[in-house]
């Protein structure tokens, strides 16, 4: 009898566990994965083409976005259960298609170069990125881009602003188009900057309905936006 049990229970999470590692994991990790590749190619390309002190910032640049991808394949695979989540159709829709809208920005046409921001913009897109990096090493495991909890995360970033990865992702992508967007790319711009603020909200009323406890406390006293380094640890 007792083996007969474990036998029916394995087979009724059975398509939630089959789900969850197709489209939850094994998917996605897929998916950045070929941006991981383009990153090796343009950092190997950027390191054989370094003929000025400029050149090194574009090398670093390229160095940190390959770290963020192979850290979003790493994370996604092997990422915790989750605890919360919201998965209305439209919250999927507008957490997926601002990020698509981040990454394709600046492959639409209609940009010019503009020399006099190419020195601001590879700064604050280094800057960016650095950032990701340090707020997606003290996330770890409950990486995800629908509104989901898995654990509460209150060092490092997070102790300076409740949303580090979206902040340095919104810097990013200003970042990287800064010098070169036209038109399109600027609407694609402005249209992930507000997803992002719509995940934000929708991430934090996951978070406060998950842990409702410490997540308020955690809210009073850090900002959600822009780091403060005075925010009482």
């Amino acid at each position: 009898m007792a083996v007969s049990g474990v036998a029916e229970h394995t087979q009724r999470r059975s398509g939630a566990y089959w789900r969850d590692l197709v489209l939850g994991r094994l998917l996605p990790s897929l998916f950045f994965s070929l941006f991981l590749a383009r990153e090796l190619v343009l950092l190997w390309g950027g390191v054989q083409g370094v003929r000025r002190p400029a050149d090194l910032l574009f090398v670093l640049q390229q160095a940190l976005a390959l770290a963020y991808f192979t850290m979003l394949v790493v994370l996604y695979a092997v990422r915790l259960p989750q605890r919360g989540t919201d998965h209305r159709l439209a919250v999927i829709f507008i957490a997926f298609s601002g990020t698509f809208a981040a990454i394709g920005a600046s492959l639409l046409p209609g940009g010019t170069r503009r020399e006099e921001l190419v020195l601001a913009a590879d700064i604050l897109a280094t800057a960016g990125l650095a950032y990701s990096v340090w707020a997606l090493a003290y996330l770890r495991r409950s990486f995800s881009i629908i509104p989901e909890a898995r654990r509460l995360v209150t060092g490092g970033p997070y102790g300076l602003s409740r949303h580090p990865v979206y902040l340095g992702e919104v810097a990013t992508a200003i970042g990287v188009n800064l010098a070169t967007a036209g038109w399109l790319s600027a609407l694609a711009i402005v249209y992930f900057v507000a997803c992002e603020l719509m995940r934000i909200r929708w991430e934090e009323r996951i978070l406060a309905l998950t842990f409702p406890s410490d997540y308020p406390k955690y809210a009073r006293r850090v900002p959600r936006y822009l780091p403060n380094p005075f925010a009482r640890s």
